[in-house]
């Protein structure tokens, strides 16, 4: 049997509260609240992956690449020594003397040696130390090659001429045997 006054009755059987589920002293909204609690918990997806390693990867290139960039403005800039140039030993240091000869004959004056590196016919006259048997010059005539020039100088017993085609250029040496 049905009576309006009992409440756990009316609350089972009365149309409005089957719509909306509430019970009579309910707030209306409380139904909502329950649909909610009842309802799973839906999380967002979790993203995606990024393609597992690749990432990481690329990562590390791009860093090598950076400090590979950075090493090089280093060694650009002379902060760092560049590791592909060779170390250059300084050069020998090379001191010449103004009184050094010159080797050739042609700068031979009186009171100089000379040694002959040549033959009689193809002679080659070159600076020498004034050593006992060595050839001396005795007087040198400029600007000829006439070995007659010699004939007047003591102790002369050989010669040499040098004949070029600028007249200026040409000498005649008179030479004799160092004791």
């Amino acid at each position: 049997m049905y009576t309006h006054d009992d409440p756990a009755q009316r609350s089972r059987h009365t149309p409005a509260h089957r719509r909306t589920g509430n019970e009579p002293e309910e707030d209306p909204t409380a139904a909502v609240h329950r649909i909610t609690e009842m309802l799973p918990i839906v999380q967002p997806p979790p993203r995606p992956r990024m393609g597992g390693r690749g990432p990481a990867v690329i990562g590390l290139a791009l860093l090598g690449v950076c400090v590979v960039a950075f090493v090089a403005v280093l060694v650009a800039l002379r902060v760092l020594p560049d590791p592909f140039e060779t170390a250059a030993e300084p050069l020998p240091v090379t001191t010449v003397t103004p009184s050094a000869a010159p080797r050739t004959a042609r700068f031979a004056q009186p009171g100089d040696c000379v040694a002959n590196r040549g033959t009689e016919e193809d002679p080659d006259l070159v600076m020498a130390d004034c050593e006992p048997g060595a050839l001396q010059v005795l007087a040198r005539f400029d600007a000829t090659s006439d070995t007659k020039e010699c004939q007047g100088v003591q102790g002369y017993r050989y010669h040499y001429f040098f004949d070029s085609e600028l007249a200026g250029l040409d000498f005649v040496l008179c030479m004799g045997k160092r004791p």
